[in-house]
């Protein structure tokens, strides 16, 4: 694969949307409040498996949306390490 020929994007600088790949984590965390039921069954199936199979596969959506608006995602830059703006000097003489 080329390398880019773009600057690497800062994290600041790439929009709030990043902010929605927490949001499958989160529901993921929250199951046990919202989902813990044995006896509410969906096809026979018990709620809290249902809703662990609908956080899955609404995972891969919201990782594609953020995608899709991610500035750096778009241009292909390189990944941003802030490492970089100052590298380290190295030892001189051991």
């Amino acid at each position: 694969m080329p390398e880019s020929t773009t600057a690497p994007i800062p994290l600041r600088e790439r929009g709030k949307i990043l902010w929605l790949l927490a949001l499958p984590g989160l529901l993921y965390c929250l199951a046990p409040f919202v989902a813990n039921r044995i006896e509410p069954r969906v096809a026979g199936i018990p709620f809290l498996v249902v809703y662990f199979l609908v956080v899955t596969v609404l995972t891969g959506p919201v990782v594609a949306l953020v995608a899709r608006f991610d500035p750096a995602y778009r241009t292909g830059a390189p990944e941003y390490v802030p490492a970089d703006e100052n590298p380290a000097q190295p030892d001189q003489g051991a």
